[in-house]
This record gives C-alpha cells, structure tokens and sequence, in this order.
C-alpha cells in the first residue's frame, strides 16, 4: 500500500518516545517513504532527534492541520504507536476524520480497524483515500506442513527473551549486512511496523491459531520460489512468556527455520508485565533449540543485544558478559551493523 512516492505524517499524540512509539520509530529508521512530520503536541517545535537519540531530525507538529499546512504534499498518515493489545485509542477518532478530509491516506497498525467503522470508512471512500488496516487479514491461509523443507534456501528467525526488545530490528539489519556482502536476501515482516517498512508480510498475531504457522510458510514458500538464499524472519514475543509464546511457536514451527538469533534487552530481568524471571540466555537457548521440530531442528548461532542508552564501555562489557555465558557471537547491531552476527548465520 505504500511506496518510496508518499510522504508520511506519523500520529503519536502525547506518545512519541522510544517506549511507547515503537511502530514510529521502527518507521523512521527503516521505513522506505519520507517522513516529513511528527504529530505529538508535547514535543511541538522540536524534532524526532531531540527526543530520540540518532533518529533524523524530523519536525514535530501539535496537531495534524499543523503537520500538514507546513507539509502540503504529505499524502499519508501512520499511526504510531503499538500498545499491548493493541487497541485503538478511540479519543484520537476525531482526528482521523481531520485527516481524512485533509486527504491524507491513513495506515493503521493497530487491532481495532478503522475500515469496519462505517463513518470512517464512508468518510473515506467520499475522499477517495485507502484505509490500510494492516492486521487485518485478507486472505485464507493454510495449514503448515512442512512444505519448506523442498526448496534450499536457509531461513534465519529472530527469537527473544521477551517481546519488543528489537527482534524485528535485528532481523532488518541482517538483511542490510546480507545485502552488502552481495547476498540474495530478504526480510519477512510478522508485526504491523515491518509490514509498513517492507510493505507486504504476514500479521502473525491477526490470524486464527490453526493458520499462523501456515501463514508464514505459505509467505516463505513466496520468497523461496524467487530464489533468494538466504530470509530472515522477524520474530514475535517469547517463548516463555504467558501471553504472547503462542506466536512464537507458530513462528518458529512454521517457518522451519535452520539458525535462531536469540534477542535480549540488556539489564531486563523479568518478562514485560508478568512475574516470570529471566533466569539466563542459556535457559532460552535451550527451550528454543528443544521445541524446533525434528524435521528440521534449529540451532542460536548469535546473540542479538538492545543496550539502548549505554555507553560504548557498557555495551562492550555485556557483549563480553553474553559471549563468555553463551560461547557464541554477541552484538548489538544498530550500534555496530549486523556483520558479526551475519557471519555467525554464514557459518
């Protein structure tokens, strides 16, 4: 639905942050259109990089009207922000008919679609604007059976030790590294943020439980056949987290994976929201490798690390720390590129 043609509007109204902006973040970053405003009123007359360190300096609006009179030739609103559970926040309706008058297209990752409600969808239509709700399925999806195993090329999933900690984020810098060194590859989105930024991809957490495993088969199936040599898969949530392991198995039992880059968010010690303790990378490690199917059983080559805010002397302390506990390849590779990482998915 988008091309490196829109210009984009992104809507984080009073929750632009590294926190609580996930989805604008990730935009910003790897996004193939230009983002030309940011919609936040607490952070009026600054820019994305004030706020965030290392995003460009993207100027920050109050409101939509504001974003757009400075921006006439955005064409495209994305909201931005991905909440547990990801519900619409329904005081931010009025803003999307503004909008949509405006004729701004809008881009909607969230659960809630705005296309089922009839006066915005109407609304729309009388405009001649898309509503993309990107969690929302659009077609029928099959079983997994396995089918991968026909076809040659090797398939790297991103795994972690909780959910939103970077997975999606490591998997988009292996494939630049992938591509740099002249490799066929490519990303395969599961979440509304890397289905923006790639444009296609599966809404893994949108589809009825006997067909998630199937959908991301049937997407790899899609890119195999193309001859890549090599997709890296996002992955989604945790296996030993409560809420949100039944993703991560269908994942990982769907996309056959041959090698897993486990994630971790550096100084987290319990899985987000819940009591469950994060007892070490080696206890994710061995779950991990001891759920793979035995078709094809998948081994964590490299440890992917989020240390976000830390020094150099930090991060290089707990990349030591994660080497020395796991005796594989560590990195954080927004900090460092994903080479050391891609080597260990080479090997």
């Amino acid at each position: 639905m988008l091309t490196s043609k829109n210009k984009v509007i992104i809507f984080a109204q009073d929750a632009f942050g590294i926190d609580t902006a996930k989805t604008a973040v990730g935009f910003i970053k790897y996004g193939l259109c230009e983002i030309v405003g940011i919609v936040d009123k607490r952070f009026c007359g600054k820019t994305a990089s004030d706020i965030v360190e290392k995003l460009p300096s993207v100027p920050i609006f109050s409101s939509v009207e504001e974003a757009k009179s400075k921006r006439t030739d955005a064409d495209v609103l994305l909201i931005g922000i991905a909440p547990a559970g990801g519900n619409f926040p329904q005081e931010w309706l009025p803003d999307i008919k503004k909008s949509i008058q405006l004729k701004l297209n809008i881009v909607n990752g969230l659960h809630d679609f705005l296309s089922d409600i009839p006066e915005i969808a109407g609304l729309a239509k009388d405009k001649n604007v898309f509503i993309w709700d990107v969690r929302k399925p659009n077609r029928k999806y099959p079983i997994a059976n396995a089918r991968l195993l026909d076809y040659p090329m090797q398939i790297v999933l991103t795994v972690g030790t909780d959910g939103a900690i970077g997975k999606m984020t490591v998997a988009l810098e292996l494939t630049k590294s992938a591509s740099q060194k002249g490799k066929h590859s490519c990303f395969i989105a599961t979440g509304q943020t890397g289905m923006m930024i790639s444009g296609r991809g599966v809404p893994i957490d949108a589809i009825a439980g006997d067909f998630m495993a199937g959908a991301i088969e049937e997407e790899l199936l899609r890119v195999a056949k193309q001859n890549y040599s090599i997709a890296f898969v996002e992955g989604q949530g945790s296996i030993l987290h409560p809420g949100w392991s039944g993703v991560t198995l269908a994942l990982l039992h769907g996309s056959l994976p041959h090698k897993l880059i486990l994630c971790h968010k550096a100084g987290r010690e319990y899985l987000k929201s819940t009591k469950v303790k994060i007892e070490s990378l080696k206890q994710f490690i061995d779950v991990y490798e001891s759920v793979s199917l035995p078709l094809r059983k998948a081994k964590v080559v490299g440890i992917g690390l989020n240390t976000f805010g830390l020094s150099e002397s930090e991060t290089r302390d707990l990349v030591n720390a994660a080497e020395d506990e796991t005796g594989l390849p560590a990195d954080d590779p927004v900090k460092n590129s994903g080479d050391k990482l891609l080597n260990a998915c080479l090997r």
